[in-house]
Parts: structure tokens; sequence; C-alpha cells
């Protein structure tokens, strides 16, 4: 019996050093996907800084989705007129979104706005989101959007999507739609950057135009005055000849209230 003790007590030991071993193995293995996810990109978790009103990590939400490649960024904002240096010299062309409208529902306030004082800036809600927050009766012809469609070459696709997820921090999730270009051919898979209405940024109450309006004919940010975005894109939109009747509205709106 003492011969078999004195057998086991190293075996015993040996066990103890292996199972310490692979538990700091585990615990190293943990902290270095932390640290990777955290490096990554696009956030996950969603989780927001209420101070800065923007996502923790200064990132837009990745949400999972697959990234189209190749990569092509729809855009519907500030990028109709004034795409990211790092796109590059890539194929770019107005094309449209199907089933998807654009809102000026969502706050500000790292670009058209403050913290203390947001601005209002656009957003692409789905027919279903719609649906689901009581603006849309079901049944109805889908949505349309113009937009613009950048192709992007594979060396640049992970810096100019680093760009952009820090660019929609303020409440922005990825979000792959089907575009058609204006000038014809097949439709292209894109990513776009939806405020979605559960976004602590949201804001139902903008969409009524006037309460628009009161926010963007005063609000300005980093990015300079909110009347200017606005008009920048409704001058876009007339460039092309397409019409967008609430949007020029609201603009008529904008204009009316600066002037009181």
């Amino acid at each position: 019996l003492l011969q078999q003790a004195k057998v086991m007590v190293p075996k015993a030991r040996a066990l103890t050093h292996f199972l310490a071993f692979a538990s700091s193995r585990s615990s190293m293995a943990a902290s270095m996907a932390a640290m990777s996810a955290s490096a990554s990109g696009a956030a996950m978790d969603g989780e927001w800084d209420e101070a800065a009103g923007v996502w923790r990590g200064n990132r837009a939400v990745d949400a999972g989705v697959e990234v189209p490649d190749p990569l092509v960024i729809f855009g519907y904002g500030s990028l109709c007129w004034r795409p990211e240096p790092s796109f590059g010299e890539g194929a770019s062309y107005p094309c449209r979104v199907s089933g998807w409208g654009r809102f000026f529902a969502q706050r500000s306030t790292d670009h058209r706005g403050t913290p203390k004082s947001p601005g209002l800036v656009a957003t692409m809600l789905s027919d279903a989101q719609l649906e689901a927050i009581g603006l849309r009766e079901a049944g109805v012809p889908p949505s349309s959007t113009i937009g613009m469609g950048y192709e992007i070459a594979t060396e640049s696709a992970e810096g100019v999507l680093a760009d952009l997820d820090f660019r929609e921090k303020g409440g922005y999730t990825r979000e792959v739609v089907l575009v058609q270009p204006l000038a014809g051919g097949e439709p292209v898979k894109a990513l776009l950057y939806s405020a979605t209405p559960d976004n602590p940024n949201f804001d139902k109450t903008m969409l009524d135009p006037d309460a628009a309006a009161t926010v963007i004919a005063s609000a300005v940010g980093p990015s300079g005055s909110n009347a200017e975005y606005l008009s920048n894109l409704t001058d876009w939109l007339r460039s092309l000849e397409i019409e967008e009747p609430s949007l020029f509205d609201l603009e008529e709106r904008v204009k009316a209230t600066q002037r009181e």
C-alpha cells in the first residue's frame, strides 16, 4: 500500500499541474478572443455611451451580416455627394434600393450636432421596420430610395469598413441590401448603414416635418451645419432629376424657420 501511495502522489501532482495549465490556456484564449473582437471593427454588442451619444468603442454595430464580396457601399446621405477618400477610384453610380425608405429621424451628436444640442440626419428604414412601429400599412407598394453605389477594391475593403464603422458610430448598424443601378444591369449586393428604430438616437417625433425643420434650421456639429447637410442632399437629387417630395418639403420648412 505504501508503495502504491508513493506512485499515486506524483500522478496526482501531474494531474493538478495539467489542470492548472489547461485553465491558464483557456483564460488566455478567452482574453485573446476578446481583444480580437474589440479590434475587429464594428461592435457586436451594441452597448451605448449615453454621454457621447454613440456606440461604445466608437464603432457601428456589426449585427453579424455577411459583408458583400466584392464590397459595394450604398450611400444615401452625405456619401451621395462626398464619398470617403478611402473609397479610391472604383466605379460609382446612382442606384435604387427597394423596400427601404429615407427618413430624417436620427439624432446626430457627432456630425451635424453635439451631445448638448443634437442635430438630425438621414437613416434608412425597411418597410418591415416601418410596419413594426406603425408608420406603414402592410400590402402597400414597396418603398424606394435613390442613393450612390461605390465599388471598393479588395485591397481597400478592410480600411473602408474601418472608416465607415467609425463614421457611423452614432447609432448605426450594418445591413445588406440589393441595389439596382439606374443605368441598368444586374442588381448587386451592397452594404448600407442603417440607424434602426431601436437605437437610442432614433427619434420618432422627428418624423413630424415641422419638428424636424426646427432642429435642422439651427443645429451645427463638427461636420458643419444641419441645414447644409439637407440642402446638399436635395441638390444632389435635383442634379439627377430625382423627385423626393418629402425632402424638398422639409427643405422649404427649414428655410421658412430660418427666416422667422
